[in-house]
């Protein structure tokens, strides 16, 4: 009997990586992995074994979902693995489709547009009492250049497009500048960016997998460095245990009726001691390879869910470090020198992300640096 065939989206996401990788190297599974980039930095992993690339879904999600049900019907897969949030969003509008072809553990199509949205989220957390930041809705970006609220001051998107768009303004005249700038940026037309109440702490990311509704398995990590240095993915993070976070994590996700992974995004105000909910990630998470290596396989859980097997709960996981070296905490670095001091010990106190046993992604990695400067200066 052949080994299970294994299908995951979004090749071209270093959280896909990780769980190729995870899963390659137990032997126990035939890997396929899908992107919408012919040079997408999964496929150059040893533990790739096809590699399939498909219309993009942000230019015509159709097509997307009809070369995806495509590949399900060419093969016979024990479960298809989302990665990035267009594609649980468009896998949950299509799950059964999905379904008659394969298993998939995933959310309510409802349940991740909630979460997806900054103003839905906060307003459930009202309802759940969880602490939540100050917020301002605006309805004309005229509107800025009167809101009140106390500077610094946090610019976001109004919802989950994929990356992240946050900027901080230090005054009214920078909160006006870059809240034009970013509505005309992204195209925010109908719903716009909210103004956020500014909170200094650490940040921290509660994690999850729920089967039937339930919640079977938690990580907790604390960022310790992320780029853009402003605010963005963590490039340097550790396992964190924090019963508020765990509490308050589960309830909301217990609220929606969760199935599959998630992770909820918190932040500790200094000023208050308490752990503010800050967003939902409807999808797989960019430190993915922290919960793996500390012991918690959340991809593995998908297929036994696939399998039928009951998965226990557990709160257990080593608390260790990890650095994402490539396109991470190197562009941290470069661009926050004072923190080289603390780059340069975690890279031999940390796990991180730099495989010599399939070296290919991280050449890869190296040869996209350059790239990602001639973007950021000149484009």
């Amino acid at each position: 009997m052949g080994k299970n065939k294994i299908l995951i989206l979004d090749g071209q996401h270093k959280n896909t990586l990780a769980i190729i990788r995870h899963l390659g190297r137990t032997g126990l599974y035939e890997i396929h992995v899908v992107s919408y980039q012919k040079f997408s930095i999964s496929f150059f992993s040893k533990y790739t074994q096809e590699k399939f690339v498909i219309t993009d879904p942000k230019k015509n999600a159709e097509f997307y979902i009809r070369d995806l049900l495509q590949l399900l019907q060419n093969d016979h897969y024990l479960v298809l693995i989302p990665v990035s949030y267009i594609s649980f969003l468009l896998c949950s509008t299509y799950t059964e489709s999905i379904l008659k072809h394969t298993h998939i553990s995933i959310a309510k199509e409802e349940s991740i547009k909630t979460a997806s949205s900054k103003i839905a989220t906060y307003l459930l957390a009202r309802q759940l009492e969880i602490p939540y930041p100050d917020f301002i809705e605006v309805d004309q970006i005229d509107e800025v250049k009167n809101i009140g609220i106390s500077y610094p001051c946090v610019i976001k998107a109004p919802y989950e497009i994929g990356k992240t768009v946050v900027e901080y303004a230090g005054n009214k005249t920078e909160l006006i500048e870059k809240y034009t700038k970013m509505c005309k940026v992204y195209n925010f037309t109908e719903k716009l960016p909210i103004v956020q109440k500014y909170i200094q702490g650490e940040g921290v990311g509660f994690f999850a997998f729920y089967q039937k509704g339930v919640c079977k398995s938690i990580f907790v990590h604390k960022r310790l460095r992320e780029y853009p240095v402003t605010g963005g993915a963590s490039t340097a993070a550790e396992g964190f245990y924090n019963r508020q976070v765990i509490d308050n994590g589960k309830k909301i996700l217990d609220h929606l009726q969760w199935e599959g992974v998630a992770m909820v995004e918190f932040k500790k105000d200094n000023s208050t001691g308490l752990y503010n909910i800050m967003e939902i990630n409807a999808k797989f998470w960019g430190s993915l390879d922290l919960a793996l290596f500390s012991g918690v396989n959340f991809p593995q859980m998908m297929i036994d869910d696939a399998l039928n097997k009951d998965i226990p709960f557990s709160e257990d996981y080593k608390r260790i470090r990890y650095q994402w070296i490539l396109n991470g905490d190197l562009f941290h670095v470069l661009e926050k020198p004072s923190h080289i001091l603390l780059f340069i010990r975690d890279l031999f106190i940390a796990k991180n992300d730099f495989y010599f046993t399939d070296i290919k992604p991280n050449l890869f990695q190296i040869i996209f640096i350059p790239i990602h400067y001639y973007k950021k200066w000149f484009k």
